[in-house]
C-alpha cells in the first residue's frame, strides 16, 4: 500500500460478558464521524478473568497508535468525540490517558470511588437518569491524578498490571498511576455536555477492600489527600442480593406476578440497591400496570422465560435511547411499530422513560408524534406530558460526593 494511501487505526478493546449490551456500544462506535485517514477496529474480549487481563489481551493484539479502553455498558454519545480526543493527544503529546471523569488529589485511605472531582457522564442508572457533575466549574481540559475506567483511551502502550489486579477494581487507577510513573500526563477534557453515557449498574465492592490494599502498598507516593470517605463494605450484601434475583427470575419463570410483586416490595423495604433487583422490579412494575389497567399481560411476559424478558426489556430502553439522542427514526423502527400498534401499551413506554430517559420532555414531545393504537392511549399520553411540562423537572443532575464537598467548603469559606 502506499504511504499516502495508509490508514492510521483508532482500536476499541472492550471487555465483554453480555452480547447485547456489546451490540449497542458497538452502534454507538459505528455511527462517530471518523477522521480522514483513520480506520476504527472494535475489539471484544470475552469472559475474561480480569480487566488488565483482558486490556493485556487487547493491546498486544493491536498496532494502533490510539486505544479506547471501554466498558461494554458505555455508549459514546458524542460523534465528534474522536475528533475531540485526538485534538488533544497531538496537541500534546506528553498527555498519555484521557479519560471522562477523574480526580485530583487521591483519598490517603484509597477510597478512590468518591474522590472524582473533574468531568461530567450521562448516567443511566437501573432506576434512574442523571447527568453526574464531578467538576461543576471545569472550564478547560483538566491534567488529573487518576481517571475512571469506564472510558480510558490512550496514545501510547503500557502493560496494565495483571500480575497484581486479578479482579475488576483498582485495574484503571493502576493504569494511570502507571503512566504518571512513566512520566505522562492524564487529562479530563472539558464536556459542554457529557461526551458518554454509562448504562451503569450500582458498584459491587466484594474484593474492593482487597485490591485498594494492593495499590496503596505498590503506589504509596500517589494517596496524597487526607480526607477521605470511609469503605463501605457490600460483600454481605452482593450475596443476598444475589439469591434474591435468583429467586425473583424463578418466580417469574414460573408466571408467579402476585409473589414477584410482594419480594420486590421486601427488597425496597431494605433501602439497599441492586442492579438486577431494580432492572426486575421494573419489569414488574410494567407487568402489573398492564395486568390492572389493559387487564392483559405486558409485552415483556409475552417474552416467555425471564432471561427472554431481560432481554426484552434492555431492547426496548436501547432503542429509547436512541430516539432521545437524535438518531435516524429508521434505527428504532421496531419501537415506533411496538407502540403504535399498541404491542408496548402507552402505560409501560412511559414507566420506561420515566426510569431510563435523562431528557423525558423531549421524548414525550416526540412519542406525541407518533400515532397511537386508540384515543384513550393517546388521552393518557398528553395527559402525563401536560404534567411533566407543568411540574418542570428539567435535566437531572447529581454532584459527585467528592464535587459536593468542595462545593460545601467554597460555600462556607464565601460566607
Amino acid at each position: 500500500m502506499p504511504v499516502e494511501d495508509r490508514k492510521d487505526t483508532i482500536a476499541f478493546i472492550i471487555c465483554v460478558n453480555n452480547e447485547l449490551y456489546f451490540e449497542e456500544c458497538k452502534y454507538y462506535i459505528e455511527h462517530l464521524e471518523v477522521p480522514a485517514g483513520y480506520d476504527i477496529d472494535v475489539i471484544g474480549i470475552w469472559e475474561a478473568d480480569s480487566m488488565c487481563a483482558a486490556y493485556n489481551l487487547g493491546m498486544r493484539s493491536s498496532d494502533a497508535k490510539y486505544k479506547v479502553y471501554m466498558h461494554q455498558d458505555v455508549f459514546i454519545r458524542d460523534s465528534r468525540f474522536l475528533e475531540k480526543t485526538l485534538r488533544i493527544f497531538k496537541e500534546h503529546p506528553e498527555t498519555g490517558m484521557i479519560g471522562m471523569v477523574g480526580g485530583i488529589g487521591i483519598p490517603e485511605n484509597g477510597v478512590v470511588y468518591s474522590s472524582w472531582n473533574v468531568g461530567k457522564v450521562d448516567c443511566r442508572e437501573p432506576d434512574l437518569s442523571y447527568v453526574l457533575l464531578c467538576g461543576p466549574n471545569q472550564t478547560k481540559d483538566q491534567t488529573v491524578d487518576a481517571v475512571d475506567g469506564l472510558l480510558m483511551m490512550t496514545q501510547y502502550d503500557l502493560p496494565w498490571r495483571e500480575d497484581l489486579f486479578s479482579d475488576f477494581d483498582f485495574y484503571d487507577v493502576s493504569q494511570a498511576f502507571e503512566f504518571r510513573r512513566a512520566g505522562y500526563e492524564i487529562v479530563v477534557p472539558y464536556q459542554e455536555d457529557p461526551w458518554v453515557v454509562h448504562d451503569c449498574g450500582f458498584a459491587k465492592l466484594t474484593n474492593y477492600d482487597r485490591n485498594r490494599k494492593i495499590c496503596m502498598e505498590e503506589y504509596p507516593e500517589f494517596f496524597n489527600v487526607p480526607e477521605g470517605e470511609e469503605l463501605f463494605s457490600s460483600g454481605e450484601w452482593d450475596q443476598l442480593s444475589s439469591q434474591l434475583a435468583a429467586a425473583i427470575r424463578r418466580m417469574i419463570d414460573q408466571g408467579q406476578w402476585d409473589e414477584v410483586s410482594q419480594t420486590i416490595g421486601i427488597y425496597h423495604q431494605s433501602q439497599m440497591k441492586s442492579s438486577e433487583l431494580e432492572m426486575l422490579a421494573i419489569i414488574c412494575e410494567i407487568e402489573q400496570t398492564d395486568r390492572r389497567v389493559s387487564k392483559r399481560s405486558s409485552f415483556l411476559a409475552q417474552a416467555g422465560s425471564c432471561e427472554a424478558i431481560c432481554r426484552t426489556y434492555l431492547s426496548v430502553r436501547f432503542l429509547l435511547h436512541r430516539m432521545e439522542f437524535d438518531r435516524p427514526a429508521q434505527d428504532y423502527q421496531e419501537l415506533i411499530h411496538a407502540v403504535e400498534s399498541g404491542n408496548i401499551s402507552v402505560d409501560a413506554i412511559l414507566i420506561l422513560i420515566l426510569h431510563g430517559v435523562l431528557d423525558k420532555e423531549k421524548v414525550l414531545g416526540q412519542l406525541e408524534t407518533w400515532h397511537m393504537p386508540d384515543p384513550m392511549s393517546a388521552e393518557r399520553l398528553r395527559s402525563f406530558h401536560r404534567r411533566m411540562q407543568k411540574e418542570n423537572r428539567g435535566i437531572p443532575y447529581s454532584y459527585s460526593k467528592r464535587a459536593k464537598m468542595e462545593l460545601e467548603k467554597y460555600s462556607k469559606e464565601e460566607q
